[in-house]
């Protein structure tokens, strides 16, 4: 006989002021830190464990001994995560336009920052609201992993979010930031090995803690593919072409070009294949399980398609816009929770493609600047409906009330709504000379903008994207057993980044191979090590770019954040050693 469903925790609340200023002040803390993250590296890892241990460790500290409720961590995480999503849904789109006025000659008005703020809040708030009836068929019903989500229950449920844990993951991310802050000042640019560029290979050596994180969190499958995509790539493919007649830049361009054809055929493959075995468990739910909020969603809709025209997108693409919308964050939602991958700017970039076509069919204009908005709107909001989906999976673990966490995410979507922008802005000026250099690619950025406008060897990035496409499309009648879902999308990351940011990455997955192997009981210790060493380098180099940004000169600002970091680290580890 089937064993029976486990009857479900009774839920319990959660929401409380503290919860709410915690979530805010890390929700802020990964904005910040994930875009710097995102133009260095073009990923954003989910922020799940990192929310859970920070918040759990700070509400602990606070309570000073007393008793602490797990239900209210669960919450304080779930708002703070949200950071990280936002910036993603932002930081990978709307620098394209800089992109293609820096490369293309084009004069593409960058958007007011007070209309970005709208246009993400609404995106955000889309989300949300969207990803509510969802919860129903999918956590309750169907019971789809949502990994990360499950990964933080389970932290809560050990009541592994102790004080001791926040001032370990407090030393580890101030040292992370003080190496960064000395490694950018005394060799920004690594060390390039010039001896081996006359025979075509373009080498250089990058220490970038980050991205040994990163390897670590994204784990040796996905890591080691980027690693043998720049490998193919850089020293294979450009060697020979550098070699029969083509100088080193284009060599670089038809590379990448191969890799972000590679990226983007792989993505959409891959959400095509998967939307149409499961339309009807994907879509209804949208409609079926709205209950009392059937005449928000029409409402809220309307609000979404008036916000786009504010921000001067035409009317029939703002309509189309929310349309895909729906569609999307339910795709985002599934895609998620079976995977744990939410190729979010890809969602915007097929809208954004789809909505292009149908006014190039209608002879119909339709702007640069349009286009950017309505990728950067459907990237919110799909970011924000995978998020929301691992905060309702560790929700329904623990028991905690479902409408406080629909309440955090709500109040933090608005807050990081209207700071992103901001950090943009920051990140615009503060890396004005390095943006889109091997220092900070910003790759997903390029991905946006060569979809938009098109692409240096478009029938080299044809190939790639048919070469992908046709892989995910004959992935899906493999036995699950062979399946390699979106194996081709890090190998195209690793093709157009190239070994600088690759060999990093190997290693962190390298590290992750042996401490599975020797010490398996240490997978979320792993987790913290490498979230710490992100988010420090991460904060770190946004603050850098800040007080450069308001007039210092680079070295002023470093010498000025070492003083705090380090100050910070000796303080975390004596408060580490005295719990210990």
């Amino acid at each position: 006989m089937p064993t029976p469903n486990p009857t479900p925790p009774i839920e319990k609340p959660g929401f409380t002021t503290r919860a709410a200023i915690i979530a805010i002040f890390l929700t802020l803390f990964l904005l910040g830190s994930s875009s710097y993250i995102a133009i260095k590296l073009g990923v954003v890892p989910w922020p799940i464990i990192f929310s859970v241990i920070v918040s759990g460790g700070i509400i602990k500290v606070l309570s000073r001994g007393r008793a602490v409720d797990m239900h209210e961590i669960n919450v304080a995480q779930a708002g703070a995560s949200i950071g990280g999503l936002v910036s993603a849904g932002v930081i990978f789109t709307i620098p394209g336009i800089i992109y293609l006025n820096q490369t293309r000659g084009l004069h593409i008005p960058w958007p007011d920052p007070y209309l970005l703020a709208l246009g993400t809040i609404v995106a955000g708030l889309l989300g949300v609201l969207l990803s509510v009836p969802l919860k129903t068929t999918f956590v309750d019903q169907e019971k789809l992993p949502y990994p990360s989500g499950m990964a933080g229950a389970e932290l809560l449920k050990l009541g592994k979010t102790g004080g001791k844990m926040l001032f370990a993951v407090t030393v580890i991310g101030a040292l992370a930031a003080i190496f960064a802050l000395l490694r950018d000042l005394y060799f920004p640019a690594g060390w390039a090995l010039t001896g081996l560029a006359a025979a075509g290979f373009f080498i250089t050596l990058y220490p970038l803690p980050m991205a040994i994180g990163s390897g670590y969190i994204l784990g040796e499958k996905a890591s080691l593919s980027w690693f043998g995509g720049a490998v193919i790539g850089w020293l294979l493919i450009v060697p020979i072409l550098f070699n029969n007649g083509f100088d080193a830049e284009a060599s670089r361009q038809l590379v990448q070009n191969l890799g972000m054809g590679l990226v983007l055929g792989s993505g959409i493959g891959f959400f095509i294949g998967y939307i149409v075995p499961r339309v009807k468990s994907i879509f209804l739910p949208v409609f079926q399980n709205s209950g009392k909020m059937k005449l928000l969603y029409p409402l809220y809709s309307l609000i979404s398609i008036i916000a786009l025209v504010v921000m001067q997108v035409p009317l029939l693409a703002a309509v189309l816009a929310v349309l895909f919308v729906w569609m999307m964050v339910a795709v985002a939602a599934r895609m998620t929770g079976e995977t744990n991958i939410d190729p979010l700017e890809q969602f915007g970039i097929f809208v954004g493609l789809v909505i292009a076509l149908v006014y190039s069919l209608l002879q119909l204009e339709l702007s640069m600047s349009s286009s950017f908005i309505i990728v950067m709107f459907v990237s919110v909001a799909c970011a924000i409906a995978g998020d929301a989906g691992h905060d309702y999976k560790s929700a329904a673990i623990v028991g905690t009330r479902f409408r406080d966490i629909v309440k955090i995410d709500l109040i933090t979507v608005v807050v990081a709504g209207a700071a992103a922008p901001f950090v943009l802005e920051l990140i615009r000026t503060g890396f004005a000379d390095t943006l889109f250099t091997q220092e900070t690619p910003a790759p997903q950025a390029q991905l946006v903008a060569g979809s938009i406008f098109g692409f240096t060897y478009p029938k080299v990035f044809i190939a790639g994207f048919v070469i992908a496409f046709v892989f995910e499309m004959v992935n899906l009648f493999l036995p699950p057993r062979l399946q390699n879902k979106a194996l081709l999308m890090p190998l195209g990351i690793g093709l157009f980044l190239g070994l600088r940011m690759a060999i990093p990455l190997a290693i962190g997955a390298l590290i992750k191979i042996i401490i599975d192997k020797k010490y398996g009981d240490q997978y979320h210790t792993g987790i913290l090590v490498a979230a710490g060493i992100m988010g420090g380098e991460g904060i770190a180099g946004f603050l850098a770019a800040g007080l450069t940004t308001a007039g210092l000169a680079f070295a002023t600002g470093v010498y000025i954040l070492l003083i705090p970091f380090t100050l910070l680290a000796i303080l975390a580890a004596v408060l580490y050693w005295r719990r210990s």
